[in-house]
């Protein structure tokens, strides 16, 4: 699968991080502080695994992996959660999803979820000191665009210098006629 470039990743953060603190602010008048910023988190989430597939032109799963996360986020609201748990749910499931669709190696899925873990402790400190809602979801998207320079697996790269299918056509037909050449002057 090609991975998004960073600088689309960058315009991914500050587009959900802009949209998150406005979000925040608009309905933490009207239903409170904790369930907005639970809504919005969320919210932010199931944006981001969407705008994450199609960055990484995944075509299966789709749907499945939509599903899964609408499911953690309506499990996080029925047992009423900490907002720690939250992050880390969100988290957890943004590592899932790039390991299923980006990584072949464990130290890649492992380097990924390090990075996961950066992003949450960035957060945290961003919204200790600064108390910005923006500046807490920026520091974690931000964080999160640098995935795309885990490296890839060796093998991955072998697979895609392996020549093209036509050429594999070519190599399959003539390994085809040497062994009818080999079996005819065995008769």
């Amino acid at each position: 699968m090609n991975r998004p470039s960073f600088w689309r990743e960058v315009g991914v953060a500050l587009a959900l991080s802009i949209a998150g603190a406005i979000a925040f602010h608009a309905t933490a008048v009207v239903i409170g502080s904790a369930t907005a910023l639970r809504l919005v988190i969320a919210g932010l989430g199931i944006v981001y695994a969407i705008s994450l597939l199609r960055g990484l032109g995944a075509r299966v799963g789709r749907m499945l992996a939509i599903g899964a996360w609408l499911a953690l986020d309506v499990a996080l609201f029925v047992f009423d959660t900490p907002l720690l748990l939250w992050l880390m749910a969100q988290t957890f499931a943004i590592w899932l999803l790039r390991c299923w669709c980006c990584y072949a190696s464990l130290f890649a899925a492992l380097a990924d979820g390090a990075l996961g873990m950066f992003a949450l402790a960035a957060t945290e400190v961003a919204a200790a000191h600064s108390h910005s809602v923006f500046l807490a979801l920026w520091s974690f998207f931000l964080v999160q665009a640098l995935f795309v320079l885990i490296p890839e697996d060796p093998r991955q790269r072998h697979a895609t210098a392996l020549p093209d299918d036509a050429d594999r056509f070519d190599q399959a037909q003539r390994s085809a006629e040497a062994a009818l050449r080999r079996l005819a002057s065995h008769s």
